[in-house]
């Protein structure tokens, strides 16, 4: 085997890990493909239907453009159904506690010396904005959720492996982002390596550190020392939120521990020391139970909370969770509901944009487009800078010019000494 490529599918987690086992390879002396590869890797999801088939097309996709080519899958859907993977056509299948051995189960080393999954590290990430896994598994069982059968029990990362993995990745990344796979349980398995908040405290401590973002976190994690470490400069004001409902009823149904009445208090208390900090969540519409009344009152509490993004998505039965023979009779209304909310989001997504029209925030060029850098605030609005010699990765001023149909435009300053904009001609193709 000459060169490789990974497919991945789902978390932030396993865009971490693809990434630490794309280093392994390198280390190996292989390259990624630009074409055919000789050997690829399909780190798979199975949190949907439609995680399962997209799995299925990346195994496809392989198998056509080489197919001499060996191909292995890990992952959860590795775990869960290796059977439906191998009648796709994959050579070999490594379970979701097994995966940091994969390397070695491919060249077939020893693999005494693999302990456990934080033997996966990285020293850059393929994006401007690095992920940095710190937490594994869950033991929540939302009745939606299989996860915890796949990812097993949490498991907390060591304090000093993720403060040296912070450290490496700012010497090349601007903002480094806190993933895992339920992160409010930092700590539960090993008090020794103390609390999710006091880990945020030491990460933004690092000398290095350009920015710190939180991702999805359970409001049952989200303390008042966490709260109050959003005054820290170098800290994202952005909070992510797996709301699932916003009735009480469905909530319980769904096993959830929260209750609307811990969200509003959480997003209360943020916004009262910062008003203008970014709530985003995520939204499951159709759940079994969920009826006219029941999204009535979601769409009320919503309308409390007006979240700036809202990821949306409809109830998948799932092996497992006691729903899996359920078939869907009311699909039509589901989609119904799901367009009501799209319709919100976007009404409140542009409502938050523009309160920062003639503001000035700092954003990370991530990708190019034509004429246009974009990237994303430290509040998370996603944002298009006229291309002026900007380089990827970099951290810069810009002050938000307008917003139309969505879309949030803006222009790269420089500020003078005294903190002011500075007077410069900048071309301005919008």
């Amino acid at each position: 085997m000459k060169t490789f490529k990974i497919y991945t599918l789902g978390c932030k987690v396993n865009q971490y890990e693809s990434q630490a086992l794309a280093e392994q390879l390198l280390s190996q002396g292989l390259i990624r493909a630009r074409g055919p590869a000789d050997l690829y890797v399909i780190n798979t999801c199975t949190v949907t239907r439609k995680a399962d088939t997209k799995c299925r097309d990346a195994v496809k996709k392989a198998r056509k453009q080489n197919p001499r080519a060996f191909i292995a899958a890990i992952g959860c859907l590795a775990q869960h159904n290796a059977d439906f993977l191998k009648k796709c056509g994959v050579d070999l299948t490594v379970p979701q506690d097994e995966k940091h051995k994969l390397i070695d189960i491919i060249f077939k080393k020893d693999q005494a010396g693999k302990t456990d999954i934080w033997d996966l590290k990285i020293n850059s990430f393929f994006y401007q904005r690095a992920f940095l896994k710190i937490q594994d598994g869950c033991d929540n069982f939302c009745s939606f959720c299989k996860i915890p059968y796949l990812r097993g029990k949490p498991s907390t990362r060591p304090r000093d492996q993720v403060l040296k993995e912070a450290e490496r990745l700012s010497l090349k990344h601007k903002e480094i982002v806190l993933c895992g796979v339920n992160i409010g349980f930092y700590g539960k398995d090993d008090h020794r390596q103390g609390s999710f908040s006091s880990l945020v405290r030491d990460i933004l401590d690092l000398p290095g550190l350009g920015r710190l973002r939180i991702s999805s976190i359970s409001p049952l994690h989200v303390d008042q020392d966490l709260i109050n470490l959003f005054s820290h400069p170098k800290l994202c004001p952005h909070l992510h939120l797996p709301f699932q409902s916003g009735d009480d009823r469905i909530l319980a149904r769904m096993n959830k521990k929260c209750r609307t009445e811990i969200y509003e208090q959480v997003v209360s208390r943020a916004r009262t020391l910062n008003p203008d900090l970014a709530v985003s969540c995520d939204l499951m519409v159709g759940f079994p139970g969920e009826d006219d009344l029941s999204f009535e009152i979601t769409s009320a509490f919503l309308e409390k909370i007006r979240p700036m993004r809202m990821h949306l998505f409809s109830f998948s039965p799932r092996e497992k969770t006691g729903f899996e023979g359920l078939v869907l009779k009311n699909v039509k209304q589901v989609k119904k509901r799901y367009l009501t909310l799209k319709s919100l989001a976007l009404q409140w997504a542009e409502e938050y944009a523009c309160r920062f029209k003639g503001k000035t925030l700092d954003l990370i060029a991530e990708q190019k487009k034509t004429g246009f850098v974009t990237g994303y605030t430290e509040n998370y609005l996603p944002v298009r800078v006229p291309d002026q010699d900007i380089s990827l990765g970099d951290l810069l001023k810009v002050k938000i010019d307008r917003v139309k149909k969505g879309k949030v435009y803006a222009r790269k300053i420089t500020l003078n000494g005294q903190g002011n904009e500075a007077r410069i001609k900048i071309v301005d193709s919008l």
